[in-house]
This record gives structure tokens, sequence and C-alpha cells, in this order.
């Protein structure tokens, strides 16, 4: 039997060596990296159709939103829209029995919030009377159906008469057809009502004669101390305050809470206790109630809360209260939290 040879071995080893380096570093990424690729870009590109149906998805309902949100509008097209706006606040003027003589309406182009997006409309109305009847415009305004915004109210006394004067933006949007046309049926009021428990909660402005100089309260008569009760009454939930104006005078911004057991109203100012916060701000943006999103909310109250924004909208009760998401946080206290 010949002997093997050494050398030759080492030669065949060495070489099923490289052959195995060879198919692991070469030969079988050659074949299988391709695939792997292929594999990445197919997962990489479900991905994108699977965001892409989704963003579909919320613009339709998107589309659908501000197709119902245009029978709101007061009209389809600009020019139509601002002169059926000014008819219609001519209109309320005069429901609340004010001299319409007395009052300035000029349009004008408030700043678009969304590039080619609905256009914002609007007119700039001073006028005086009585503060009961312009308590009452004022009112009736907020709580018209109306696709609308009031912004920068201020009131002031008229010397040497029980008058103020009132100067106030009102806004509105042309949304138009472009995003499809509402099937179903959403009929505005022709007027909208003065007489309801909701202008009730407005009487407290007239009651405290803003304007009138400050009488010292005559003091009580001495009463007999009576007996207390055996029967407790449970302290007051959140749900007995309820917001009823957020307003601004002279720059100054304050907060109207009316208690419905004690049937009184009681201001607050920025920087006051509330709620078990400390109050940082009244928002105006027009944005959608929390619980009901096809209605939208024109203002709210903002509190901080051990680090965290939290938010009751005008019209709800404290026991109503939210806590804000950084996308629903206004820019100067999204600037504040980062």
């Amino acid at each position: 039997m010949a002997k093997l040879n050494l050398k030759k071995i080492l030669i065949v080893i060495t070489c099923l060596i490289s052959i195995a380096i060879l198919v692991d570093k070469a030969i079988i990424p050659w074949i299988f990296d391709p695939v792997k690729k292929l594999e990445q870009a197919t997962a990489n590109r479900k991905k994108q159709i699977n965001n892409l149906n989704k963003l579909k998805k919320q613009a339709d309902q998107n589309r659908k939103y501000l197709a119902k949100l245009n029978t709101k509008s007061f009209a389809n097209n600009t020019a139509e829209a601002i002169a059926l706006m000014g008819e219609h606040l001519t209109k309320i003027i005069k429901q609340c029995k004010l001299n319409e003589t007395e009052f300035s309406r000029r349009p004008f182009e408030p700043k678009a919030i969304v590039k080619n997006g609905p256009k914002p409309i609007g007119y700039i109305v001073s006028g005086a009377g009585s503060l009961k009847k312009v308590t009452d415009l004022l009112f009736l305004l907020q709580n018209d159906l109306h696709i609308k915004r009031i912004e920068n109210i201020a009131l002031s006394p008229i010397s040497g008469t029980t008058n103020v004067r009132v100067n106030f933006q009102f806004i509105s949007l042309v949304i138009g057809t472009k995003y499809g046309s509402f099937k179903g049926t959403n009929t505005l009021p022709d007027k909208p009502i003065i007489k309801s428990k909701s202008r009730d909660l407005y009487a407290g402005i007239t009651k405290r004669a803003l304007f009138l100089p400050y009488q010292k309260k005559a003091p009580l008569p001495p009463t007999q101390k009576k007996k207390p009760k055996s029967n407790r009454v449970p302290p007051p939930g959140p749900e007995t305050y309820k917001v009823v104006s957020l307003s601004q005078w002279k720059g100054q911004q304050e907060i109207m809470i009316f208690n419905t057991i004690k049937n009184e109203t009681k201001s607050y100012k920025l920087g006051d206790s509330l709620a078990g916060g400390k109050i940082v701000m009244i928002d105006y943006r027009q944005i959608p109630f929390p619980k009901k999103p096809d209605l939208l909310s024109q203002s709210r109250v903002i509190l901080s809360i051990k680090n965290n924004y939290w938010a009751i909208e005008r019209g709800n009760t404290m026991a109503d209260i939210y806590k804000l998401t950084l996308e629903q946080l206004p820019q100067k206290l999204i600037k504040g939290k980062l």
C-alpha cells in the first residue's frame, strides 16, 4: 500500500477550505442577498400601502366632515358669503333691539389658517347700547349655529350714560363644495333663540353693574344663630360648577364660573387656582368638543395640574375636564413644554 503523501493531503485540505470559504462568502450571498433585499423591499411597500390606505380613509372622513360642516357656512363662494354674513349680523342686531345705525360693520380678511384650505372671512363690528342688549347680542352670536368665531371682544363705558361701547371681530369660513356634498339634512334655524337657560347664565354680567362707581354694601341686620342641623349635606361635586363665560376686557382675560347650587357666579383671573390646578390661559381656537366631535367649541380655559395641561370647554362643567395631548396644545404652551 502506497504511503500517503502529506504534502498532497495538505493541498487537498487547503483547497477544500478555500472552496468552503468561497461558497460561504461569495456564492451563498450572491444567491440569497437579492432575495433578502426583495423581501425587505416588499415589506416596505406593504407598510407604505397600509399607511396610504389609512391616510386615504382619514382623508375621506375629513372630506365628509367638511362637506357636512359646509352646510353651516353662509355660502359656497366668498362674495356671497360676505354679503349673507353681513345680513345675518344686521338681523341679530335688530333682534336684540339695538339701534342699527349705531353699529358699524366693516368686512376684513383674516389670515388663512391652512394654505389653499377654507377661506376665512369676517367683519369688524363696533357699536353702542345698553349692557343688557349688548350682552344679548354677544350671546346670540356666540351660540349661532353657523361656522363662526368671535374674537377680541372689548367693552367700555360711555361717559354720561348707562350705555356701553362694544368692539369685536365676527369671523367665519367659506369651505365651498370641493370636498363634496353632504347627503343628509342639516338645516339651520332662521334665528338663534335668546330666551333660554343658557342666556340666564349671562345675567350675572348685568347684575354686577360693571361700569357703575363702587358702592359699599350695606351691613346685614344681625341674625339669630341657628342650631346646626343633624343631617349633613354632602359637599358639591365638580358638576356643580359650570364655565359660562371666557371673556377679555381691556387686555384682561376673565373666567366666569357659575355655581348651580348657590345660583351665583364667581370671577377668576389668570394665575388663580381652579379645579385643583392653576389657570394658565384662555384658548380661543375653534376645535371640536372632546365627546362631540361634530360640534365645534369656540373657547376653553386651560389649567396646569402636576406638570400637565388640562382643559374645560366653555359651557361644560368641571366634571368634563380633560387632559390635553401635545397635539392639542396651543403653540404658546408647546414652546413652554419643549
